[in-house]
């Protein structure tokens, strides 16, 4: 830590008092004339500033030691990416007041003044936590990644021309979906119209790391070309492509047919003896048989990103595509507010023109394989940012939660050693019990006349033993939480159904718990029959023993009535 010159408060507090004084005090003459230092004494004067020393303000509703507590409770959970939300903050900080004995209610907005009131070096502040598609944080894998890029490294060498680069994505457009805008207006003006119910039409782009780009793919939702697609569309580049699909994506097929398109609008720039490389997702039926013979007969070097890695590697998916569908959305605004409806399918090839001239140019499409690492090869930064941000695993908690516990808790100390002192020989277990024994330790350093040195050095380990418990405590409930949160995901799922009980397609719940309580019933009776067969016998039958007993008593029985002259006799001991 650096040094931090000791401070004289007593000269320092004659100094304020006699710059009090003055109506224009020369703070630098003052401060070498009772010979403290300028800037604690400008910022007492001008910053209202207090002595490390001074009493906190009353009205806080936690002490010192809880919220040091609160806060390494805070970094803690940073560390293992989990950031802590204003409303778990509130709740946390309200659990360490109860702990505490105190009855306080904290109020809605004690959170968001704690997180202003963050010291400066935790390196904390507000941000937005997105949502993101589960697979793609699986697969958000900083290793993997690692090792993609450096084998692209290993493709792509220092040597290797911009324009042998090369990435081909699809992108998705829903016409009549427009976005929403401010206007100058007032509260229940009119909406901009869009459709309900909208087809997707697919857009192929390729782009190079020279900044070039291949002329576009358009597949329409259909069996047959329509005239009127083509309407005012003569904007577009002549070499643009339009094609079918049942549902309007790309096909195996289709992609096959525009490989040998990409072959003809690339041809020209190739050299003898070059390779392009081609990279794409392969998540998709991208990577087939057929379209890798293809490239291999085209002489072009295919590479595939590693699945759910497009978004945060792909050159496409960063500014190009963001900007393509942001125009095309605004594009629609402004036909649904001109013309009074939006742009259907129809009108798709006419406005495209437009969003195309907006968003693809060689500035954008040269930094868009710089920022992904794509060209030239340095994966470094996006490897540095996954790393920050992964999400938390059941390895990354190396927390057994059956043998944490407040110092203490469930313990039987130690038989107390002989002694007069009244404080506590086992640890405290709350921080009621740690301050206790410190207002304890404080009687004693006054009748034993202890040296104020020694006094501050055990202060400062009592307080960071407040400070320990706390976190102790917090840190205990917040696994608590996450065990309860895991459980259920932990259970065996299976795809047995529930059978309800008449014929309608309606089942209420109550009726599902009846018919899975009576399924459970049936089938622990079967296995308890099954247990009973096995160690020899049935339930509510007799052994074989008695069945042998039984059947002699029988025939004695019988012998007996026989004798003794009787027509019949009551079998006392049937076997059945």
């Amino acid at each position: 830590m650096p040094y931090r010159p000791k401070i004289d408060e007593s000269r320092v507090a004659e100094a304020c008092e006699a710059a009090s004084l003055l109506e224009n005090p020369n703070l630098s003459q003052i401060a070498r004339q009772y010979g403290v230092s300028y800037g604690v004494l400008r910022g007492r004067i001008r910053q209202g500033k207090q002595p490390r020393t001074a009493p906190k303000p009353e009205n806080r509703a936690l002490d010192n030691t809880q919220e040091e507590a609160l806060i390494l409770w805070i970094v803690e959970l940073n560390k293992y990416h989990m950031p802590v939300t204003p409303a778990l903050l509130h709740e946390m900080a309200q659990l360490s007041l109860v702990r505490a004995g105190s009855d306080h209610i904290l109020g809605d907005r004690w959170a968001y003044r704690f997180i202003k009131r963050l010291p400066e070096d935790v390196k904390l502040s507000p941000v937005k936590q997105r949502t993101k598609e589960y697979k793609r944080i699986k697969a958000e894998d900083a290793w993997k990644l690692d090792v993609w890029y450096m084998k692209l490294k290993n493709v792509i060498k220092k040597n290797t021309p911009a324009r042998l680069v090369y990435n081909f994505d699809e992108c998705g457009f829903q016409p009549g979906k427009g976005k929403n805008r401010k206007v100058i207006g007032q509260e229940g003006g009119p909406d901009l119209g869009e459709n309900e119910h909208s087809e997707t039409i697919t857009a192929l782009e390729c782009i190079a790391a020279d900044g070039w780009f291949m002329d576009p793919l358009f597949v329409f939702k259909g069996t047959t070309f329509q005239e009127v697609w083509y309407d005012n569309s003569e904007g577009l580049p002549p070499r643009t492509l339009t094609a079918v699909s049942p549902n309007g994506w790309i096909s195996d097929e289709l992609l096959l047919e525009w490989l040998g398109h990409f072959q003809e609008a690339t041809k020209e720039r190739v050299e003898p003896n070059e390779k392009r490389i081609m990279i794409f997702d392969g998540h998709n039926s991208h990577l087939t048989v057929e379209f890798l013979e293809k490239c291999q007969e085209y002489e072009i070097l295919p590479i595939a990103f590693e699945p759910h890695t497009t978004h945060i590697s792909q050159p496409l998916d960063g500014k190009p595509f963001l900007a393509y569908k942001q125009h095309f959305k605004v594009v629609n605004n402004e036909m649904s507010y001109f013309a009074g409806m939006p742009a259907g399918k129809s009108e798709f090839l006419r406005v495209i023109t437009r969003v195309r001239a907006r968003t693809f140019n060689t500035r954008i499409i040269r930094d868009s394989f710089k920022e992904r690492g794509i060209f030239p090869v340095n994966g470094k930064d996006i490897v540095k940012k996954l790393r920050m941000k992964l999400p938390i695993s059941s390895e990354d908690l190396d927390i057994d939660t059956s043998q944490l516990r407040l110092h203490g808790e469930e313990h039987t100390p130690p038989p107390p050693e002989p002694g007069s002192s009244s404080i506590e020989n086992s640890p405290p277990k709350s921080i009621q019990a740690a301050k206790r024994n410190h207002r304890k330790l404080e009687k004693l350093f006054r009748k034993e006349r202890i040296s104020p040195k020694l006094q501050r050095g055990l202060n400062r380990v009592l307080k960071h033993q407040g400070v320990i418990i706390e976190h102790a405590a917090l840190t205990k409930d917040i696994v608590r939480r996450i065990s309860a949160a895991r459980r259920p995901l932990q259970r065996q799922f299976h795809k047995r159904q529930v059978k309800p009980l008449s014929g309608s397609n309606i089942l209420s719940v109550r009726d599902a718990n009846y018919s899975i309580k009576a399924r459970k019933e049936k089938e622990a009776t079967k296995v308890a029959k099954q247990a009973a067969k096995r160690i020899g016998h049935k339930l509510n039958q007799p052994t074989a023993t008695e069945v042998s007993q039984a059947k002699q008593a029988s025939l004695d029985a019988e012998k007996a009535a026989r004798e003794g002259g009787l027509l019949f006799w009551f079998d006392s001991n049937p076997v059945r």
